[in-house]
C-alpha cells in the first residue's frame, strides 16, 4: 500500500487544494468528477470513471467467441488509478 501524507489549508469556502502529486496519482483530472467518503476520521477521495471513459475500456473486450478479456477483471475498471497500478493499496486517504 502506497501512504502519501501531505497538509493543505481549507480556504475561507471550504475548499483545499489537492497536490498535483496526489492528483495524478489517482487520476482527477481538471473537470473530473470525483467522491468523497467518510470512513472513520477520513476523508477519502476517488476519482470517478465516467461512462464514456468505461466504454472506451470496454470497447474490443466483448465479441463473439472467446473473450478477450476475463470478465472477472473487468471490474478493475472501476477502481481508482492507484488502485489499478497497484492492486494492494486502498483508495488515498487526506
Amino acid at each position: 500500500m502506497t501512504k502519501m501524507s501531505n497538509e493543505v489549508i481549507i480556504d475561507h469556502k471550504g475548499r483545499i487544494l489537492i497536490p498535483k502529486e496526489i492528483r495524478d496519482k489517482i487520476g482527477l483530472k481538471p473537470g473530473k468528477k470525483a467522491r468523497l467518503k467518510i470512513e472513520n476520521e477520513n476523508v477519502i477521495i476517488t476519482a470517478l470513471v465516467s461512462p464514456e471513459e468505461f466504454i472506451t475500456e470496454m470497447e474490443g473486450c466483448i465479441t463473439q467467441g472467446v473473450p478477450i478479456i476475463d470478465p472477472l477483471k473487468l471490474k478493475n475498471i472501476w477502481k481508482p488509478a492507484e488502485s489499478r497500478e497497484n492492486p494492494d493499496s486502498a483508495m488515498a486517504k487526506t
